[in-house]
């Protein structure tokens, strides 16, 4: 048997095209689309009656397992001269004398690539995977249940590999067949004036007119196992292996895109992955992906631990109402999932008069209290056909002061949809798991190839549903949009928590207290006189100044019935912040007084920065100003200024310190 790799010339009939399906994979590292990808596959290929964990194996062989020039020969006949074509594409390309680093994906639990091997073109209503992914692109016949629809995303096996080509050794569950099949896409090319087309196929010469086919020498297979590291013999499932990969890709760069995407299966113990090298070994699954995570970069472990501990909480928690009383305080509860109301077909409608109020209040109060919550929110999948199917999401939400994560992170079936657009929320981290057939199916046909985003526009999702575009809309937003009602709840509750106004301190240990200087007239509204009043009750000494808003700051003034005008004055600065002392939990990476973008301009009064937040004003007038300038005029500024305790003899700057000072 002569085994080499096959192109086929070009047809003077049919136009050339290109392989252009990478740009759908273009915003992803080639490491983190190819697992992504790959897990998706073996997720979905989950063999029937199978009750366990699909489980994957990574190999990445470095230098030291990397296959030699005498090694590898056999799996590149014939191919070299289209690897180093004119018009191959191939702008990194190795050549004959290079040693054959790659890495191995294995699965099992799964079906592998069953169907008729035979087969060239699309039979309806005939399930085959092994002509979709060898021999189809831009078709698939994944289920609506399926996680992936457009019949791509294999094109990122090739898309990682610098000769663009990839091998699969496939194990059957029903006939227990093993084949081995390798593919390689290029651009159209020319070889001694002759054009060839971007596909091809390694393995016997096909007859014309005959598509190519697997190679099954149980002897050449067991030699490629062998010599390619795979472990797979009898196992069903599907083994990919990608030669001549990227070098630099490490065992540990693997378990980063793993954890990135696949955290929550493997919590779950849907999944169990294994990623090794000559040398080392790493299990990820439910009990050791902690400690896994412990041990990856700073910028995965701060991303991705928040996640972990919000999910292992969230899968204690009933996911199954049934029998649960939605009435039921939450509080009172070990594991509670708080169910909402159905919108009585408003699925694409949300608001606060949405949401029953004693539910309302459940949450609140147990965002509140535990810190945590669980909420099933429900919506309605209306197709152009008629039917309509009621469907559910879960969202799981933790109050956390500051916390980076600024959208939800949304798992539909598993796979981390990482780019989806949403409405901005604040000090929470919260996750949206999508498992409810209905809505996995919407989902799905609105997801673009790479698995990273929706939208409405897909062609698998355009003109399919009834008001599509609106309940996708809702979807990506309800929890964005809970997480700020609750919020703002919240501050309805506590009247000392500041609202989005320039707001006054009042000493070390209290908070401030709303203050509007715009309306501080004798035209003042009630509820203003009121805030004046509290203000006023408070026994304090008389200021000697007047604080007033600035567009991105301040301005610290004289009064015209100050007793002693030139008392020092003590300001400190901070950006302001749900919970807590904003003063005690400043940053400095926020801003610093003495450095730009700040401006000071001072009349009549000397300046000292004592700290990166703290301004000390010494009057030398009894008429002085202090105008500060230069803050995120997107956050609300704390300020606690008050009447220092320094003596008037105190020594004070005989010169202004360094920093950017204007004249009045």
């Amino acid at each position: 048997m002569k085994l080499a790799w096959h192109f086929s010339k070009v047809n003077p009939r049919f136009k050339n095209r290109e392989a252009t399906q990478g740009e759908f994979f273009a915003n992803d590292t080639e490491l983190r689309a190819f697992v992504r990808e790959a897990v998706q596959n073996s997720l979905d290929a989950r063999r029937p009656g199978y009750a366990g964990p699909v489980s994957v194996r990574i190999f990445v062989s470095g230098s030291k397992s990397a296959l030699s020039i005498d090694a590898s020969k056999r799996y590149f006949k014939g191919g070299w001269d289209h690897f180093h074509a004119e018009g191959s594409g191939l702008r990194d390309a190795p050549v004959r004398a290079d040693n054959c680093h790659f890495i191995t994906y294995e699965d099992s639990g799964t079906t592998g690539l069953t169907g008729d091997v035979n087969q060239y073109h699309e039979v309806a209503d005939v399930r085959n995977p092994f002509y979709y992914f060898f021999r189809a692109e831009g078709q698939s016949n994944k289920t609506e249940s399926g996680r992936g629809r457009w019949g791509l995303g294999k094109f990122v096996f090739p898309r990682c590999s610098r000769i663009r080509s990839f091998f699969g050794v496939t194990v059957r569950y029903d006939d227990r067949q093993r084949l081995l099949v390798g593919q390689s896409i290029l651009r159209s090319h020319n070889i001694d004036d002759k054009s060839f087309t971007p596909d091809g196929w390694f393995g016997e010469k096909p007859v014309k007119d005959e598509a190519a086919a697997p190679v099954d020498d149980q002897e050449f297979i067991e030699k490629f196992a062998e010599d390619f590291c795979l472990e797979r013999r009898n196992d069903p499932g599907l083994s990919i292996v990608v030669p001549f990969c990227d070098e630099r890709w490490t065992p540990a760069a693997v378990v980063d895109a793993v954890v990135q995407d696949y955290f929550y299966p493997i919590l779950k113990e849907d999944l169990v992955v294994t990623v090794e090298d000559a040398d080392t070994q790493s299990v990820l699954n439910a009990h050791t992906l902690v400690s896994v995570v412990g041990q990856c970069c700073d910028s995965i472990r701060e991303m991705i631990q928040p996640m972990l501990n919000l999910t292992q909480w969230a899968l204690q928690q009933n996911n199954e109402p049934g029998g649960v009383n939605p009435r039921i305080n939450p509080t009172h509860a070990r594991n509670s999932l708080i169910v909402l109301s159905s919108f009585a077909g408003k699925a694409t409608r949300w608001n606060r008069k949405a949401i029953d109020d004693t539910l309302f209040e459940d949450m609140r109060t147990t965002l509140q209290n535990k810190g945590r919550i669980a909420v099933r929110i429900p919506t309605l999948v209306q197709y152009k056909d008629g039917l309509s199917k009621r469907t559910h999401f879960d969202a799981f939400i933790e109050r956390a002061e500051a916390s980076p994560q600024k959208r939800p992170m949304f798992i539909r079936d598993g796979i981390v949809i990482s780019d989806v657009p949403t409405r901005l929320m604040r000090d929470v981290y919260a996750i949206v798991a999508i498992d409810d057939a209905p809505l996995t199916s919407f989902l799905g046909d609105a997801e673009n190839p790479a698995h990273t985003e929706w939208s409405e526009e897909t062609s698998h999702f355009k003109g399919k549903y009834v008001n599509g575009a609106a309940t996708l809309r809702f979807i990506r937003n309800a929890v964005s949009d809970l997480c700020q009602m609750l919020a703002e709840a919240a501050d309805d509750d506590d009247p000392d928590l500041l609202l989005d106004v320039f707001s006054v301190g009042t000493g070390h240990d209290q908070t401030g207290r709303q203050v509007e200087f715009s309306s501080m007239t004798s035209k003042s509204s009630s509820s203003t006189k009121e805030w004046m009043k509290i203000l006023n009750a408070k026994p304090r000494k008389p200021k000697t100044f007047r604080l007033s808003s600035r567009q991105g700051g301040f301005r610290l003034g004289s009064r015209s019935d100050a007793v002693d005008p030139s008392q020092p004055i003590e300001v400190l600065v901070a950006y302001d912040r749900r919970g807590g002392n904003p003063l005690r939990k400043y940053s400095m990476t926020d801003f610093q007084l003495d450095k730009d973008p700040i401006r000071i301009e001072a009349k009549n009064a000397l300046i000292e920065i004592r700290d990166p937040n703290q301004l000390m004003v010494y009057p030398v007038s009894d008429e002085f100003s202090v105008v500060v300038t230069g803050f995120d005029v997107n956050r609300d500024l704390f300020l606690q200024a008050r009447n220092s305790q320094e003596t008037n003899n105190a020594i004070k700057p005989t010169a202004k310190p360094q920093l950017q000072v204007a004249p009045a």
